[in-house]
């Protein structure tokens, strides 16, 4: 546990190293956030704007139990929220695909910007478009298997979470490298998911046994201390003693997350460019050595 900790720690410590001599990089996920969620609210308006403002909520939880009209009232709620998770999802791989691409131009030692990254990534915008689409999709299929937890079957809420949760780290784990491939080498979604899987199991066999190690450093130090002062705040302001003191914790907790989030994700795009090369040909680029790309992915001992 020790080893693979240092390992990821060096990892980190690496990919950090390029996003510091690189900050322009971090205004990918930002720019991405910023407009996914403009995205996500101008359609939620525009559906709003479809069923009528009066007594949405209402309508969202009796669509199922009344006439035609109630119905067709549901279908407009899952197309204006699948609708709205798809141009959210698609803004962000565009967004963190011109970082894939400005990574890749840095690591090679040539020198790239946030409208070169962009432009790279529009390039590929029909892969992305069906790529976003398959990730809308799973996230949709995750979430089903999750659940909303309004049972009463406690055992089995906490084992939907939990095959969710291994669901969605084994998506993660065998999509590590679909974004570099699409940007990088033109394929298709589909395409890149065989070849990300393929490159998996060339690399480091059958023995994988869980993600990628990087980011467990900003883990530690930035969405850990980030959850505890959004919990802490959001346990304080619902005791209504003090609630002054609530609110500013829980608007620092959400500021350290949203940090450390767009960090991790920065970080991970970066390192997910380096191990693709290393494990198509055995290409070390930039700061990171053979040793540190090898025991980057988790296996069984």
């Amino acid at each position: 546990m020790r080893r693979s900790w240092g390992e990821g720690r060096q990892i980190t410590k690496q990919a950090f190293g390029v996003v510091r001599a690189n900050p322009y990089m971090l205004a990918y996920p930002v720019v991405a956030a910023v407009l996914a969620v403009i995205a996500v609210l101008v359609i939620g308006f525009a559906g709003a704007a479809v069923l009528g403002f009066d007594n949405i909520t209402d309508k969202l939880v009796h669509a199922a139990e009344r006439d035609d009209t109630s119905a067709m009232t549901y279908v407009v709620l899952v197309i204006t929220l699948f609708v709205a998770g798809y141009c959210a999802t698609l803004i962000t791989q565009v967004l963190m695909g011109g970082l894939v691409k400005s990574a890749d131009e840095e690591l090679q030692g040539r020198d790239s910007s946030f409208g070169a990254g962009l432009s790279a990534s529009f390039a590929r915008l029909g892969a992305l478009l069906g790529w976003a689409f398959i990730q809308t999709l799973v996230g949709w299929l995750l979430s089903a298997v999750r659940g909303n937890g309004s049972g009463n079957n406690a055992i089995l809420a906490i084992v939907r979470l939990v095959a969710a949760s291994l669901l969605a780290a084994a998506w993660s784990l065998i999509t590590f490298f679909v974004l570099p491939l699409i940007i990088l080498h033109g394929l298709g979604p589909i395409a890149a998911i065989k070849e990300s899987t393929g490159l998996l199991k060339r690399t480091w066999g059958a023995r994988l046994a869980g993600g990628v190690r990087i980011g467990g450093l900003v883990l530690l130090i930035g969405i850990l201390p980030g959850i505890i002062f959004l919990v802490a705040g959001i346990i304080i302001s619902i005791m209504g003693s003090t609630v002054a003191l609530g609110i500013p914790l829980i608007v620092i907790g959400a500021v350290v997350l949203v940090i450390a989030s767009i960090l991790v994700s920065t970080l991970r795009a970066v390192f997910s460019v380096a191990l693709l090369h290393f494990a198509q040909d055995g290409t070390e680029l930039g700061p990171f050595t053979a040793t540190e790309l090898s025991a980057a992915v988790k296996v069984k001992s």
